[in-house]
Parts: C-alpha cells; structure tokens; sequence
C-alpha cells in the first residue's frame, strides 16, 4: 500500500505540531509546514519540515507545483487580531483575513490536482469564535467564520474532484496561541471607551494565560480520526464550550445571547483588573 502523505500547516508549535507528530506516529508521510524552517521544533523529527507561510502567495504556489499526490491537507496555520476595532489598522486587518481565509483557500486551490490524485480529503482547523462573534475579536471571528462558510461551500463543490472537506471547530485548549496574538498598532485615546476596553482585555488575557488550560491531545487526536475514517462528517466541534457556542444562538433570541455574552466579558475584564 502506498504511504499517505498529509500537509499540515503552523507546525511551530500547539494543534499543528501535535498533529503532525501523532500522524508521523501513525505511519503518515507528513510535510510540516512552518515559516521559518530553521526554529522548527525538534519534536518534528521524522516529518519533511517545509518552509509555508500561508501569508505568502508565491510560497502557497510553489507548494502546489511540489506536491504531486496528496491524501490530506490540514489548513491549521493562523492567528487572532485582538482587541478593540477602533485600535486596529486597515493593513492589521487584511493580514488577518490573508492569513486565516484567503490562505487556506490559496493552498486548497494549490494543491487540489494532487488531492484529486489521491481522491483526498481537506480538514479546516476553524475556532468557536467563528460560531459566535466574540466581543474583542470581531476580525478574528469573522475570518473563522468564511473558514467555516469556505468549507460548506467546498464540501459541496470539491465532491465532483472526489475530495472530501471537514471543519474540525475547538473551543479553548493550553497552546501558544494566547501569546501570539497580534494587538492593534492604533493608540487608544485615554478615556475613551476603548481605552478602558483594552486596559481591561489585556489583563483578562494576562489572566487567562496563567491558567491551567487543557491540553490539546483532544484536538490532535479528532483531526486524525478524520484523516483516517472513510466517511468525515462536515463539521466536527471538540469541547463543551465549542459545542455550547454552537447552541447558544439557537437556544437563546439574538438580544439575550447578546446580553449574556456582553455581561461574561465584562465580568472577565474586571475581575482582570483585581
């Protein structure tokens, strides 16, 4: 039997790596895509590291002209732009939506004659915040959220090349994806309401980093049941708070989850301040 091969981007560290090191485990070629090849982490051992930043048009093309068969590809890479709307700039922006939308669809695009090839399959890494538009987080939400809107329409439109697609959707888990996030270059006027937005995000955040949070073995190890069943289901939410996130808008009128979730984040943003 031939050995399947998966790509899988934003290997650097947390869902990726986890990812592409349980696949490696499991017999898989893997190509682990990172943006810089020389800081790749020495856990990849084993794994071909490739050098993608799912930013850069030009890298996302000579991907696509490298690979010839391809049994899975993981669209994991990408950030969060955080904070008020009023601090962020319009190049912040875009990036945001390059890196977390047009990239995925650059590289499925890319790289659909090998998954043809294969008759493979797609798995998206969206974000609870793409279920619910999360206060603080309004570019980040709405790049998951055409994540997730990208990958019904694909699902849909790829059958006919014999290609499968999933939206693999977690709530919160312990990665590095906290610290890197990106805050707006934009200063916030002292006493202004974004000013003290910020003031108190920044310490929720601070908080929330120095928690115990879960470990992301039960990501990793959705994304690989997917890769390997015959059959993936369209979308695919790992922890409670993803699934009661999906709920809430069904369960509540638009006016109470609006309420209820402008009250959670400004208890949160005060108890920061403590």
């Amino acid at each position: 039997m031939t050995q399947r091969t998966a790509l899988v981007t934003g290997c650097s560290s947390g869902f990726g790596l986890g990812i592409a090191c349980a696949l490696r485990d499991r017999g898989w070629q893997v190509l682990a895509g990172v943006r810089d090849a020389r800081r790749a982490p020495a856990a990849l051992a084993g794994c071909e590291v490739v050098r993608l930043d799912v930013g850069d048009a030009a890298q996302i093309a000579a991907m696509g002209a490298a690979v010839e068969r391809l049994d899975c590809l993981i669209n994991n890479a990408g950030y969060a732009l955080t904070g008020p709307l009023a601090t962020q700039d319009a190049q912040q922006m875009r990036t945001q939506l390059e890196v977390n939308l047009l990239g995925p669809a650059l590289l499925i695009q890319a790289l659909l004659p090998a998954l043809g090839r294969a008759r493979g399959r797609v798995i998206n890494v969206g974000s609870i915040a793409g279920d619910i538009g999360l206060p603080l987080n309004a570019l980040y939400s709405a790049s998951k959220a055409a994540l997730h809107a990208l990958g019904d329409a694909l699902r849909r439109e790829l059958a006919d090349h014999g290609v499968q697609l999933a939206t693999v959707i977690p709530g919160g888990f312990r990665t590095r994806f906290m610290a890197n996030m990106v805050w707006g270059t934009r200063a916030a006027e002292p006493g202004t309401i974004e000013a003290r937005q910020l003031d108190g995000y920044r310490a929720f955040q601070q908080r929330l980093a120095s928690r115990p949070g879960r470990a992301p073995e039960a990501l990793v190890q959705a994304v690989v049941r997917l890769s390997e069943c015959v059959r993936m289901p369209p979308r695919v939410r790992v922890g409670s708070d993803a699934r009661i996130a999906h709920l809430l808008p069904r369960w509540l009128p638009a006016r109470w989850a609006d309420a209820l979730l402008t009250r959670v984040f400004r208890r949160q943003m005060q108890a920061g301040k403590r």
